[in-house]
C-alpha cells in the first residue's frame, strides 16, 4: 500500500525495553547502529520504513528469505502467508513491509513467529535460516515492536547529499520549463512576476504553461514512446487500412487515397489513446480514466469514422474533442476501458490464436503499472522439465510463477478477435486451459464476461502501482531518466550510495504520489512537482559531496530530443532548421530527415529514444548549428533593429577595430549583443567582463581578422538575407542582403553557431 512517505514508526525505547530486555536493546542498537532519541519526536531517529529497508531487507532479507518466499519460491508455491516482492516490484518495500506487519501479529506462546520460524522453533517449511543471537536475529528483535506501533511523530531524515544540491533559482527554472513545456521564452512579464514572487510565483506560472498546446504535444510524445501508436502515422492510409469496415462503415468513404479528409481521419485514429489522454489531463479529470474511462473521445473525422453522432461547433477543426461512445455495426455497444479497448491500441499490440492475449497482458503491466513480468519472476528454467508436464503454462511451477499472474488478464481482452484484432463479440469463447479472467488473485466475476475489459481497466485504475506508473512516466518524460533501480548487490563499494541515491529518489517520488493521490489524480501536479524538484532543476552539488553516486540522476542536463529542439531552434532563434523550397508543407530537419539519426523513434523499426550522443548525432549538432546560424543571421538583420530576435544591439557596419585600433563604441555594442545572446540562446546572465562573454568575443574578432585577410565579401547563396525563413517569400529589394562588405556578417555567424553547438543548447 502506497502511503505517506513523510510519515513514519519512530522507535519508542520502552517497547523495545519491555520486549527485548534492557541489555539486549543497549546490544542491539550497539551492533546494528538502530536510532536513538526521545518519543516526543526530538533527537535523532529513523522511520520503520528507513530501519526495514537498510537493516533487514537489504541485509539478509532480500536473500535468505526471499528465495523461498518470493516469486516462484517453494513458500509462495505452498501459499504460504508471508510473501515477499523482489525490488522489481514497483513499491516493493512498502508491500513488503505492509505483509511483515500482518505476520508479525501471529504469536506463539507470546513470541511473534516472525521471531520463531527463521530459527527453526517453529513448524518453517525452509528450516533454521539464521542463528539466534546473530545480528540477522537482532534486526528482527527490534523491527517486531516497531511494526506493532500505530504511529509515531518520526520523520525521514533527510538526504545530506541531496540537500547540498543548488538549484536554479525560479526564474531559470520558468525559462526551462517554458522551453520544455510550451516550446516558447517566457515573456518578459512572465520573468518579471516570477523573480518578484520566487516558488509562489513560479508554481503559478507553471499553470498556465500546462493549458497551451504545447503542453499537450509533450503529452503525446511522452505517451507516445510508450504506447507506440504513432507507428500509424507512417502514410495516410495505415490506420484506416486495419479498421474493419463491417463494423465501422463509416471508414469506407476514407479508404480512398483520393479523399483529402484520409489523413485526418487516420490521424485521428492512429492517436485514439493519446487524444483521450490528452483530453483527461486537460479536462483535470481524474488520471486512473485512462484505463477506466467507459467512453472514448472524438474530433469531427474520428466522429465520422466511427459513425458517431455528435456534435461540433467546427466540423472542420481537428483539435476539438467531444467525448463518446462507439456502437458497432452489429448493435454491440463497444465496451470503453479507456485506451485499452481503442482499435489502435488492439492493432498496435496484437496477439494470436496461441498467444492469447498475453503479449498485452504483458504490455498492460508494462505500460500502466510500472511492472515488468519477466523481471518479477526472473530465474532460469529448466525446458526438459516443462516440455514434460501437460499444459505447463497451468500445471508447471516453473511457468505458472508468471502465468498466474499474466493469464487473468490476458482474460480481460477475451471477446476480441484474435486474427481481425479489434473485432468485438461480448459472447466470444475463452480458454478454459488457462488461469480465470481476473487481476491480482481476484478472479472476474462471470457477470462482467461480457465487458471484461472494462472491469479490467477499473482494477488496473485502482491498483496502487498505477499511481507510481503515473509518476514514473511523468518523471521520465520531463527528466529524460528513468527511475532508478534498487542496488542489487550489497558487496558493491558503491552500495551505500547507490542505496542512497535510490532511497531519496524514492522517497521523493512517495510524496509525489501521496500530492497526486490528494488532487484527485490530476496529472498535472506531478508535472509540478517534477519541475520544481532537485531532478529537474539542480545545478551545483557543492563542495561536501564526494560521492557523486549518491546524486545519480540529480541535474538539469539531458539532451533534447528531435521533437524539443526543434521546438527550442524556433523559440529562441525564430526559424527552423529546413531547406528552402516547398514552403507549402511544414517542415524540420530534425522532425522528419534526421529525426532517427538523432535519436528519435519512429514507433515501429525504432522504439527506444537514444539519451547519449554517438558520432553521427554530433555531425547532425553541427551541421544544424552551422546551417542555422547562416540562414538566420543575415535574416534577422533585414528587420529593423526593434523587430531582431538575435541581433538587436549592433548593425553590421560596426567593427571591432579599424586601422589596428580597437573601435572602443563597436566593441561596446559587440560585446552587449554577445551579453543578449547568451541570454537568449543560453539563459546565461553575464556582464560584459566575463570570461564567457570575452572568449566568445575572441572569436569574433578572429573570424574578422581572418574575413578581413581574405578581402572577400561574397556569401553563400544560402547564407545571404534574400527570402524570409519563416515563410519563404522573397524579401523586398531594399534590405536584401547579398555580400559582407564588413565581414561582420560571417563574424556574427560564427559566433552563432558557436552558441548553437554548445552543451548548454543542446541540453537542458
Amino acid at each position: 500500500m502506497v502511503g505517506d512517505p513523510r510519515s513514519g514508526r519512530r522507535p519508542h525505547w520502552a517497547v523495545l525495553r519491555a520486549f527485548l530486555g534492557v541489555g539486549a536493546v543497549l546490544g542491539a542498537t550497539a551492533a546494528l547502529g538502530a536510532c536513538s532519541g526521545d518519543s516526543d519526536g526530538s533527537g535523532d531517529c529513523v522511520t520503520t520504513r528507513t530501519y526495514f529497508e537498510t537493516k533487514v531487507w537489504s541485509p539478509f532479507m532480500s536473500t535468505t528469505c526471499f528465495k523461498c518466499h518470493g516469486p516462484g519460491g517453494l513458500a509462495q508455491e505452498k501459499n504460504a502467508k508471508f510473501q515477499l516482492q523482489p525490488a522489481a516490484y514497483p513499491g516493493f518495500i512498502d508491500t513488503n513491509l505492509a505483509n511483515l506487519t500482518e505476520i508479525s501479529k501471529l504469536t506463539y506462546e507470546g513470541t511473534s513467529e516472525l521471531l520463531l520460524k527463521p530459527i527453526g522453533e517453529m513448524d518453517h517449511g525452509g528450516g533454521k535460516v539464521i542463528e539466534k543471537g546473530s545480528s540477522e536475529y537482532l534486526a528482527l528483535q527490534l523491527l517486531v515492536p516497531l511494526l506493532a506501533q500505530a504511529a509515531d511523530t518520526c520523520k525521514p531524515a533527510p538526504n545530506a547529499e541531496i540537500a547540498a544540491v543548488k538549484m536554479l533559482d525560479p526564474a531559470s527554472t520558468l525559462r526551462k520549463a517554458t522551453l520544455d513545456l510550451a516550446g516558447r521564452l517566457p515573456t518578459a512579464a512572465e520573468t518579471s512576476a516570477v523573480e518578484k514572487g520566487g516558488e509562489d510565483a513560479l508554481d503559478a506560472a507553471l499553470d498556465q504553461l500546462m493549458v497551451e498546446d504545447t503542453f499537450y504535444t509533450r503529452l503525446r510524445e511522452i505517451w507516445n514512446d510508450v504506447l507506440l501508436t504513432d507507428r500509424y502515422l507512417a502514410y495516410g492510409g495505415a490506420a484506416v487500412n486495419f479498421l474493419n469496415s463491417d463494423i465501422y462503415p463509416g471508414i469506407v468513404p476514407y479508404q480512398d487515397y483520393d479523399n483529402p479528409d484520409q489523413s485526418l481521419v487516420n490521424q485521428a485514429i492512429a492517436q485514439e489513446p493519446l487524444n483521450l489522454i490528452t483530453y483527461i489531463v486537460q479536462n483535470e479529470k481524474p488520471f486512473s480514466e485512462i484505463a477506466s474511462a467507459d467512453y472514448t473521445v472524438v474530433n469531427p473525422y474520428l466522429a465520422k469514422a466511427y459513425g458517431v453522432n455528435v456534435s461540433f461547433n467546427d466540423p472542420k477543426d481537428y483539435n476539438e474533442f467531444r467525448e463518446a461512445k462507439v456502437k458497432l455495426a452489429n448493435g454491440v455497444d463497444l465496451p470503453h476501458a479507456g485506451i485499452l479497448s481503442s482499435p489502435v491500441f488492439l492493432n498496435r499490440w496484437q496477439t494470436t490464436p496461441t498467444n492469447r492475449d498475453r503479449g498485452r497482458a504483458r504490455r498492460v503491466f508494462e505500460f500502466l503499472l510500472a511492472t515488468d513480468i519477466l523481471l518479477i519472476a526472473d530465474r532460469p528454467v529448466d525446458a526438459t522439465t516443462v516440455t514434460a508436464e501437460e499444459n505447463p503454462t497451468l500445471n508447471s511451477e516453473l511457468c505458472t510463477v508468471c502465468h498466474k499472474m499474466i493469464d487473468p488478464v490476458a482474460g480481460g481482452f477475451r471477446g476480441y478477435d484474435e486474427f481481425d484484432y479489434e473485432v468485438y463479440d461480448p459472447e466470444g469463447e475463452w480458454h478454459d486451459d488457462m488461469f480465470e479472467p481476473g487481476f491480482n488473485g481476484t478472479d472476474m466475476d462471470p457477470t462482467y464476461y461480457s465487458r471484461a475489459l472494462q472491469w479490467l481497466g477499473s482494477q488496473v485504475a485502482s491498483d496502487p502501482r498505477f499511481l507510481i506508473n503515473s509518476v514514473n512516466r511523468v518523471y521520465k518524460g520531463f527528466t529524460g531518466h528513468d527511475p532508478i533501480t534498487y542496488p542489487k548487490d550489497v558487496a558493491d563499494p558503491e552500495f551505500q550510495n547507490l542505496l542512497s541515491a535510490w532511497s531519496a529518489q524514492d522517497d521523493f517520488f512517495r510524496g509525489v504520489v501521496t500530492d497526486f493521490q490528494g488532487s484527485n489524480l490530476n496529472l498535472k501536479v506531478i508535472v509540478k512537482d517534477i519541475v520544481k524538484s532537485v531532478y529537474y532543476r539542480g545545478i551545483d552539488a557543492g563542495s561536501s559531496v564526494t560521492n557523486e553516486s549518491a546524486l545519480t540522476d540529480v541535474g538539469t542536463a539531458r539532451m533534447l530530443t528531435p521533437e524539443m529542439l526543434a521546438r527550442k531552434l524556433e523559440a529562441t532563434v525564430g526559424i527552423q532548421w529546413r531547406y528552402n523550397w516547398d514552403w507549402e508543407t511544414e517542415h524540420s530537419y530534425l522532425t522528419e530527415d534526421y529525426l532517427i539519426t538523432y535519436g528519435g523513434i519512429d514507433s515501429d523499426a525504432v522504439i527506444e529514444r537514444l539519451t547519449d550522443p554517438n558520432g553521427i548525432m554530433y555531425a547532425v549538432q553541427q551541421r544544424m548549428a552551422n546551417e542555422v546560424a547562416c540562414h538566420a543571421t543575415a535574416f534577422d538583420f533585414t528587420k529593423p533593429k526593434s523587430e531582431r530576435l538575435l541581433f538587436p544591439k549592433i548593425e553590421l557596419d560596426e567593427v571591432p577595430e579599424s586601422a589596428g585600433h580597437a573601435v572602443a563604441g563597436s566593441v561596446d555594442s559587440i560585446k552587449s549583443n554577445i551579453v543578449y545572446l547568451h541570454d537568449r540562446l543560453l539563459g546565461e546572465k553575464l556582464s560584459k567582463s566575463d570570461p564567457e562573454v570575452e572568449r566568445t568575443y575572441q572569436l569574433f574578432l578572429d573570424t574578422w581578422h581572418e574575413m578581413s585577410e581574405t578581402g572577400s565579401a561574397d556569401m553563400p547563396w544560402d547564407c545571404r538575407g534574400r527570402w524570409d525563413w519563416t515563410t519563404g517569400e522573397d524579401l523586398p529589394d531594399a534590405v536584401i542582403i547579398d555580400n559582407d562588405a564588413n565581414f561582420t556578417l560571417r563574424s556574427w555567424q560564427a559566433v552563432l553557431t558557436y552558441l548553437l553547438s554548445d552543451y548548454s543548447y543542446l541540453y537542458e
